[in-house]
């Protein structure tokens, strides 16, 4: 008969495995639900991590291993799956703040005026939101495939001329970071702190909880209210990391301009 500290052991060992059980099928379900890639322990696993998360052609395989035949085309890999991580976050995040817009959040019934088309604007401006980032991730993976820029010889006839042509494909290879940052800065930061201010004013179940039968409407306002609390500390937390993010690829912008040739 097993005395008390093996019982005690192995209701404990059994609660961790039940816990760590479910923390992994939930890490698993958001890792599906907002499109994160993994990343692998070489970029082999990472390739293979993207081809179950989109659909991958024999030659676009075939062309990613062969970037990641060489360091810069690592380099290259990685940014790009990051960025595409990031563009998928705010897809799913902006998702997220539309379902939220419409069924928890009506500014105009707090502010006691009859006006549905604003309910109506702000779930459409964050659909929109999300099907721009969407559209960024299809750039990113489509850049991906394509590769990292050639750029031609920075001088010419034996380095005695420079090459306009370097230079042009220096700015050019620069005007994505330069995209990036402005929807990072100007598009997706202010909307986050939109989000946070409205869900803040206005947040309200679609259906007035005191319209439901006790005990159900209480349950129903403490759950909606702790979900759009939740939602609008997510969206400040985003709003800031948006902010760096800016930064982050206005540096790299800066970067890419160093190699020209002046």
């Amino acid at each position: 008969m097993a005395s008390e500290p093996e019982k005690l052991i192995g209701a404990v060992t059994s609660h961790y495995a039940a816990a760590r059980g479910f923390l992994s099928r939930a890490s698993a379900f958001i890792a599906r639900v907002t499109f994160k890639i993994p990343k692998g322990a070489t970029p082999g696993e990472t390739i293979n991590e993207l081809g179950k998360r989109w659909a991958l052609t024999e030659e676009e395989r075939l062309t990613l291993h062969i970037l990641i035949q060489t360091k810069p085309g690592v380099a290259f890999f990685d940014e790009k799956i990051q960025s595409i991580n990031r563009a998928a976050f705010h897809r799913s995040a902006f998702a997220l703040n539309a379902v939220t817009q419409l069924l928890f959040v009506d500014v105009a019934a707090q502010l006691y005026v009859s006006l549905p088309q604003l309910k109506l604007a702000l779930f459409a401006a964050n659909l929109a939101l999300a099907l721009v980032a969407h559209a960024e991730m299809r750039g990113l993976f489509n850049a991906m495939i394509a590769g990292p820029n050639a750029l031609p010889p920075k001088r010419r006839f034996f380095g005695l001329f420079p090459n306009p042509d370097y230079n042009r494909a220096v700015k050019k290879h620069s005007k994505h970071y330069a995209r990036s940052a402005w929807k990072e800065k100007s598009l997706y930061r202010p909307a986050y702190f939109i989000d946070a201010a409205t869900i803040f004013l206005g947040a309200q179940f679609i259906l007035a909880p005191e319209k439901i039968i006790f005990p159900f409407g209480f349950i129903m306002a403490k759950v909606t209210g702790l979900f759009t609390t939740l939602v609008m500390i997510f969206d400040i937390w985003r709003g800031v990391r948006a902010g760096e993010d800016a930064r982050v690829a206005r540096e790299r912008e800066i970067a890419v301009y160093r190699d020209l040739d002046i």
